[in-house]
């Protein structure tokens, strides 16, 4: 059974999510690119922290404007120089645990960043994947699962919240193992582990041992990663958008013009998708609009990007917008 990175809500939100019950209705209580419910928006500090963002937002916009485009570092050089002018998208595609997934992913011809879980014994075979995007000198990411809230997964066993340090570390360094050149990971679920201070703590330091960047999929309306962020000064990507927590086609192409919409507002964006039917087909049927409008990037390519802009914190769009 293929499970997705979703987001905590009041009642089991990630357990029903429509990849695994085939279902949409739910949705309608939830901003629709965000996962997160609508009731948590009326807590006053997350009202606060929304008017934060957007004021950030519109700095860091300013300061955008006035950096040099042409000075880029020297490692991202040449692909930096071909993004141009246009809003720049990471598109993540999670839950890939096939070979055959990434080659259907290749087919639509887009720089999409498939997200791969780790190597357990229901996908043995992950490592594979990734010495095959290697020798084709493509980006990959580890598809990370966490302990969620409520959801419960019996063919892929989370990191759990409250892990030792040592263990989790242990954990890590068999991925780094697995995935020699890994450098970016995000987490599948994980409402539970992300919104906990001390394991993302732990997390983040082990990452920085092991040459590892976290990019958060915003499963919680809570996540620690922004305070971690703002304390430590560091910069953790963020995902703005899921592009298919509905699975009908039109639901995905608005949730894609979602996307395109967030990249012009702030100059770039990260969106999450997931290797099924209806996804692939309005990704496909898009194709010219997101040719025209924006401009696919890797991870290191966004990073490289948002650093060379001055741009040290990630701003996630505001809910609705």
């Amino acid at each position: 059974m293929m499970c997705v990175a979703k987001a905590d809500a009041p009642f089991d939100l990630e357990s029903k999510h429509p990849l695994v019950y085939g279902i949409g209705k739910i949705f309608s209580y939830f901003h629709n690119d965000n996962f997160i419910d609508l009731e948590s928006q009326k807590n006053p500090q997350d009202s606060q922290n929304m008017q934060d963002s957007k004021d950030l937002q519109s700095q860091q916009t300013l300061e955008n404007l006035q950096v040099d485009s042409k000075h880029h570092p020297q490692d991202s050089k040449d692909s930096i120089q071909r993004l141009g002018d246009k809003p720049k998208v990471l598109l993540i595609m999670d839950d890939l645990s096939s070979l055959s997934q990434v080659k259907k992913l290749e087919k639509l011809q887009f720089n999409i960043t498939p997200s791969i879980f780790p190597k357990t014994k229901h996908n043995p075979s992950t490592p594979h994947i990734a010495e095959y995007l290697n020798a084709k000198n493509k980006p990959f990411m580890v598809h990370l699962p966490l302990e969620a809230k409520r959801f419960v997964q019996n063919e892929i066993t989370p990191i759990k919240a409250g892990v030792s340090k040592e263990t989790l570390k242990a954990q890590l360094v068999a991925i780094k193992v697995d995935f020699p050149n890994l450098v970016y990971i995000n987490n599948h679920t994980g409402s539970k582990f992300t919104q906990s201070y001390a394991d993302m703590l732990n997390l983040l330091e082990i990452f920085d041992e092991l040459g590892f960047k976290f990019i958060d999929s915003i499963t919680t309306s809570h996540p620690v990663s922004e305070r971690i962020a703002t304390e430590q000064g560091r910069l953790i990507m963020a995902r703005d958008v899921f592009l298919d927590n509905e699975t009908n086609i039109t639901y995905i192409k608005t949730q894609i013009k979602s996307l395109i919409a967030k990249a012009r507002k702030k100059g770039y964006a990260i969106g999450i998708c997931h290797p099924n039917d209806a996804t692939f087909k309005a990704l496909s049927q898009m194709s010219k609009q997101i040719q025209n409008d924006i401009v696919l990037v890797s991870p290191a390519d966004l990073e490289s990007y948002l650093a060379e802009s001055k741009t040290t914190r990630y701003v996630r769009a505001p809910f609705g917008q």
